[in-house]
């Protein structure tokens, strides 16, 4: 029996300043660049959802959090996107379900030893086989894309 989803879209969103959100929508993936402003993202955020009843999306996040070695102006520009995005989901009536980044990462087998800049071209070229019809996928949207399908697949295995 094939094990089927009951949410008809999943949103994935990487909530970085440079990060994406994608949505899986019949079985395709969308990728959005951030919008610059949270007005934006709010737009942005309720043209995905348009009318689907609000329990029959799933949001998942990546959970992000300051490093020791980030600059002080770096976390906090981190600490408002994620809040931003929280609040837009919020207010759109869409529950956030965070995931830790290397719990979607090994979900797809990114090895753990690449260094930054090898891990995100190795992510972004994952993006492009699993998402061939995407005509750019960019290290904007790519951990995006990744974040949703990491979603999808896990509504799949828990249905």
């Amino acid at each position: 029996m094939k094990k089927t989803n009951c949410h008809s879209k999943v949103i994935g969103i990487d909530p970085g300043k440079s990060g994406g959100i994608s949505v899986v929508e019949n079985g395709e993936v969308t990728a959005y660049k951030c919008p610059k402003t949270v007005e934006d993202m709010a737009v942005l955020f309720s043209i995905i959802c348009g009318d689907t009843p609000r329990d029959k999306i799933y949001a998942v996040m990546e959970r992000v959090w300051a490093r020791p070695n980030n600059a002080s102006s770096r976390a906090f520009a981190y600490g408002v996107n994620y809040g931003s995005w929280l609040g837009v989901m919020a207010s759109n009536e869409v529950d956030c379900n965070p995931v830790l980044p290397i719990t979607w990462m090994q979900h797809f087998g990114c090895p753990k030893a690449l260094k930054k800049q090898h891990r995100k071209r190795w992510l972004k070229d994952k993006a492009k086989e699993l998402c061939p019809y995407i005509k750019r996928v960019t290290l904007i949207t790519a951990d995006s894309i990744l974040i949703a399908i990491y979603a999808e697949d896990i509504l799949k295995t828990n249905n």
